[in-house]
């Protein structure tokens, strides 16, 4: 183990963090309550409705001015309101994914968060950590680290004892311990800390909403200047057509769309991380819902990762001697080793001191160290997969087919195997080569780990295939330890559907995309191998989860649609990460893959519910104008039936719960777009017949009583009553409404009694039907106004009815 002092006292700790705080570089605060009220205001829309307003003012028509300000208000409350939760639920998120660092604290070696570290810590840096402070290396043992993030140069440096490292640089092979020096914003990197901070970019969603808005804003555009133009011709007030198409073009357009986008995803996280998932980046937590492969882990997620001795084969005086020099406690199995090998031998490390060692690596597969052992030689001990020190060994053929059967019948109980070897060196060796293992050694024996199947994964396992997802097994252990472990979950493996990692190399990608298909346990692989999987799944038109904890898996984590790892996997590794779980368990991904199926559910809801009620509007002002008629409907009660009827119902969505048969589906198709013909077909068909009802409704009591007030009242009531009925049909898709359980989103109904006592409300007394250029209706066309909502309702339904027995749904295609 590493040469290392007593380090720092508790006491001198707290004084050194009171004196220079914590280790955190500078970091950007969640946006202000200022920045965020006039991000609501940066829109051209709020422009011209701004710009309406004053007009309005001017030429006095002052009901229109009032509702067209109270329209920008609440639209910038209700943004501000969304985007503040939403912002400080990211930047909680951010904070709440902590890096380690190993210290020697008092002779004791703790792993601490980063922040806690102050100068002075001794500091043992391994494979695939991030240096956590400035320093100087007390010891390096072949360390290398990658600064491309301080100087830009891509290859790995080479660092040897009493040179300088620095915060933020990664280790990419080797062993080091350093003392820390400067911390914080008195590092290298904190000096230059706002010039490095994280960018957020659009995720590809957001691009794509961004885009539909783009095409939307066009659409509304002719349309609402078709509207003017038309009101011209039919000699209409310039004033009121001028009024009417802003109100029209403001209400079309769903300008709170993105911001309810980002709500549902904000949302979506903090579910996620209830179940122990902690999701970085936005996107992903909408990609998680589309996944279609999950490329697992065994050792730790699908088992409990906790690795204790059940067995050993050989010397055990020697046994226990290689697995208490020959260890640098980094992983939990040698760390299980050296705990069975302190019962054995008492104060046996100090008398044989180390001179060097060669870590592990995924490539070789083996850990050596160089030890003092007589005054005759030194020691070479190598651990590490027994198949390799066997080939190394000198033993006769007989004695090593003995040992390979053992090694066969350990596996298929599942149990994990490490190898022992040692030999005899001179006094004169006192550094290591990887030729030095290769040959002449002398064979020690064996020990079996046991690490036992977690709880829950079976089940989990079985939803997910219930959910068409495919789920694959790449592991470093042996195929049939692996066996065993799938089938202990239900599993079970053919050996057609099993590859090594040896039959691996020999593929090439576009032979490994034909062959994956039918792969379920990828055996004895090494990381950089992962890489080499993924590509050949995501040729195969596959949305694959990749799971990793080394730093040689950022690769294949990166390349990945979403990249899982533990939260004991290493820095490097938690970087190129979507999702980390902080329970290391595989049912965690399960759960993650189902709030992203909910949350892909609840914006498609979002869409088609704001898009149906916002072209009704233009369908009725349409409709009328080219009918003769006059304005059916007042730019006032526009602006007031779009606050009511989209605004509530629609925040209401962004919370919706998701279904109790989400699971039972295959993964949507990685093609599919966000509004497919099916959504665009049922906008379309909302749209008219709620157009259609409000126009028949208008000019049925425009006939009957020849008062237009009345009539356009009518025409208020009627479309701001029907996207409150149908908003309950709109909410559970392509489902029926009844199989996604009515009324357990307690805020839509909520929603809806407010949207129906605020529709309500202008009716109510003089003053506001003088406000809104209203009449009392009534009691008949109240009746007609509730049934035209309930037809509204079962429009939609049957629409939905029809799909599922593909009456529409071959029309589609």
């Amino acid at each position: 183990m590493f040469p290392v002092d007593q380090g720092l006292s508790n006491d001198e700790v707290g004084k050194r963090r009171k004196q220079y705080g914590l280790n955190v570089l500078p970091e950007k605060p969640p946006p202000s309550a200022f920045f965020l009220i006039i991000q609501q205001l940066k829109n051209p829309l709020i422009y011209v409705l701004l710009l309406a307003a004053f007009v309005t003012f001017i030429i006095g028509h002052y009901p229109d001015t009032i509702i067209i300000f109270l329209a920008v208000f609440i639209n910038t409350l209700l943004g501000f309101i969304q985007e503040s939760r939403a912002s400080q639920a990211l930047y909680a998120l951010k904070r709440y994914l902590t890096q380690k660092a190993i210290v020697i604290r008092e002779g004791k070696r703790l792993s601490i968060e980063i922040s806690q570290v102050v100068p002075g810590d001794i500091i043992v840096l391994n494979q695939g950590v991030k240096v956590p402070a400035d320093g100087k290396l007390i010891f390096s043992n072949r360390l290398y680290l990658d600064e491309a993030i301080l100087t830009g140069e891509s290859l790995p440096v080479s660092k040897n004892k009493e040179e300088r490292v620095f915060m933020g640089t990664t280790v990419v092979s080797g062993q080091g311990i350093m003392i820390a020096e400067y911390t914080g914003k008195t590092t290298k990197i904190g000096a230059i800390a706002g010039r490095i901070q994280e960018v957020e970019e659009d995720t590809p969603l957001q691009r794509q909403l961004k885009n539909f808005s783009k095409q939307l804003v066009v659409i509304v555009s002719v349309l609402t200047s078709v509207v003017f133009f038309l009101g011209i011709l039919y000699q209409f007030s310039l004033r009121e057509i001028f009024i009417t198409s802003v109100a029209l073009a403001v209400s079309s357009i769903p300008e709170g769309l993105l911001v309810s986008l980002t709500v549902v995803l904000a949302i979506g996280m903090q579910k996620i991380l209830k179940h122990r998932g902690l999701v970085r980046r936005l996107s992903a937590a909408e990609t998680l819902g589309g996944v279609t492969v999950i490329c697992v882990d065994k050792t730790g997620t699908l088992t409990e990762g906790k690795m204790t001795v059940v067995d050993h084969f050989g010397d055990e005086r020697k046994l226990a001697e290689q697995v208490l020099l020959a260890n640098d406690l980094d992983d939990p199995i040698v760390i299980a080793a050296f705990e069975w090998g302190r019962t054995i031998i008492k104060n046996f490390v100090a008398e044989h001191q180390r001179l060097d060692s060669l870590p592990f690596s995924p490539k070789e597969k083996f850990f050596a160290s160089l030890n003092k052992w007589s005054n005759r030689n030194n020691m070479l001990f190598v651990n590490g997969a027994p198949e390799l020190l066997l080939r190394w060994a000198n033993l006769k053929a007989e004695e090593k087919r003995e040992v390979i059967l053992t090694i066969e019948n350990l596996s298929k109980q599942g149990k994990r195997i490490i190898g022992f070897a040692r030999k005899e060196v001179p006094l004169t060796k006192k550094r290591l080569v990887v030729a030095d293992v290769k040959k002449g050694l002398n064979w020690v024996g064996m020990m079996a780990f046991s690490d036992p199947v977690r709880i829950g994964v079976k089940e989990a396992f079985e939803k997910a295939t219930a959910a068409g997802i495919k789920i694959t097994v790449i592991t470093g252990d042996y195929p049939r330890t692996s066996e065993f472990v799938l089938k202990e979950l239900g599993i079970t493996v053919g050996k057609k559907e099993i590859i090594t990692g040896e039959e691996l190399a020999k593929l090439t990608t576009e032979q490994l995309a034909a062959k994956v298909k039918s792969i379920k346990l990828f055996a004895r692989t090494t990381p950089d191998q992962k890489l080499k999987i993924v590509e050949a799944m995501k040729k195969n038109g596959e949305v694959v989860a990749m799971m990793g904890d080394g730093i040689n898996d950022a690769p294949a984590l990166h390349q990945a649609d979403i990249g899982i790892v533990v939260a004991e996997a290493t820095d490097v590794a938690k970087e190129s990460a979507d999702l980390v779980l902080l329970d290391s368990n595989f049912s965690t991904i399960v759960r993650a893959i189902e709030e992203g199926r909910a949350i892909f559910e609840n914006i498609r809801k979002i869409i088609l519910y704001l898009l149906s009620d916002a072209f009704a509007e233009i369908i009725v002002v349409i409709g009328g104008i080219t009918l003769g008629l006059p304005l059916p409907i007042t730019a006032v009660q526009i602006l007031w039936i779009n606050l009511i009827s989209d605004g509530f119902p629609n925040l209401s969505l962004t919370i919706d719960p998701k279904r109790a048969d989400l699971m039972k589906e295959k993964p949507r198709s990685p093609t599919e777009r966000l509004v497919n013909k099916w959504m665009i077909t049922l906008i379309g068909l909302v749209s008219f017949v709620a157009g259609l009802l409000t126009l028949l409704s208008f000019i049925f009591v425009y006939k009957i009583t020849g008062d237009l007030i009345t009539a356009r009242s009518m025409a208020f009531l009627t479309l701001g009553l029907n996207s409150l009925a149908y908003v309950f049909s709109v909410r559970a898709l392509m489902v029926p409404f009844w199989k996604n359980h009515l009324f357990e989103n307690s805020w839509l109904i909520l929603a809806v009694i407010a949207g129906f006592i605020l529709q309500v409300l202008p009716f109510s007394n003089s003053f506001l039907r003088q406000f809104f250029a209203l009449n009392k209706l009534s009691l008949l066309y109240w009746f007609i106004a509730i049934v035209f909502s309930l037809v509204m309702f079962f429009v939609v339904e049957a629409f939905k009815l029809s799909y599922r027995l593909k009456i529409v749904k071959k029309w589609l295609r």
